[in-house]
């Protein structure tokens, strides 16, 4: 996947991920919490989170590193950093910088950074042992290293159930784990054998359970209409009938996991770490 497709796509999509914040931002804390504890991130601490999105998990751990630590965010996509500027201000976080720039190419100095974390975005390069080369470096001795990426397909039915519901209409791109893409890296191991053939050491790999909460079915296919991904552009090619039969196939399967009032749509993420 080029990376200009990459920036692409998630430049089209900032705007959905500012409406939807507070869901992406409950569905994820598990995560970012994970990813602190397993990097050690603690008061005072230079880190740099790549991929930062709209600022998840950077505004999380410039919480914890505190006002005499510094945090940078770097994301290839304009409107996602402008939100994530937006968040940082609006919590008064003057600790945390975010730049426009691709980590394939971002000028890091050697050993400026105490932690590294990458929230599903390793996933989407196409060389992942020479970014995670080059994030090594950027660690002090002994620093360290999180990232993850999604846990297969079948534990992660956010994703199954619309996937499964717009494949009934019609033939819909393979998912080819082995390539860039959602759910590249995924399998159990993969993520840390990339560590250790990177040089880090004492890696270690879990699955982090997370927990997507939507009121109904419609509201979960209104947030993924406007977030897109890799489902947008199958979306977006469908009629206006077709759209309502699939958005109504989806709802109907997720009653399986409702709660009261609201549905509890489970997912699995897959989370690495290691130490330079």
């Amino acid at each position: 996947m080029s990376r200009e497709r990459v920036r692409e796509e998630w430049q089209q999509v900032a705007q959905g991920w500012r409406r939807w914040e507070p869901m992406f931002e409950s569905f994820s804390w598990p995560l970012a919490l994970r990813m602190a504890s397993a990097a050690a991130v603690g008061a005072g601490q230079r880190v740099l989170d790549v991929g930062c999105g709209v600022g998840d998990p950077t505004l999380q751990v410039a919480v914890l590193v505190g006002p005499h630590g510094r945090v940078l965010g770097i994301d290839i996509a304009e409107g996602m950093v402008a939100i994530a500027r937006e968040r940082a201000a609006a919590l008064g976080l003057a600790h945390v910088e975010f730049r426009v720039d691709d980590i394939t190419s971002a000028e890091l100095p050697d050993a400026a950074f105490d932690v590294v974390l990458g929230r599903w975005s390793l996933i989407y390069l196409d060389d992942v042992p020479a970014v995670l080369e080059r994030l090594r470096r950027a660690l002090v001795p002994g620093g360290r290293i999180a990232v993850t990426a999604w846990a297969p397909l079948e534990v992660n039915p956010w994703f199954l159930v619309p996937h499964e519901a717009l494949a009934r209409l019609g033939p819909v791109p393979p998912l080819d784990v082995s390539v860039p893409g959602l759910f590249h890296l995924s399998m159990d191991g993969a993520l840390a054998r990339a560590l250790v053939a990177a040089g880090f050491q004492t890696v270690g790999q879990e699955r982090v359970v997370l927990s997507q909460l939507v009121r109904d079915g419609a509201e979960f296919w209104r947030m993924v209409t406007d977030t897109g991904g890799p489902l947008g552009p199958l979306i977006a090619r469908l009629s206006p009938t077709d759209a309502g039969a699939v958005a109504a196939d989806v709802a109907a399967r997720l009653e399986r996991y409702r709660a009261g009032e609201v549905l509890r749509i489970p997912a699995q993420a897959q989370l690495a770490w290691g130490r330079a």
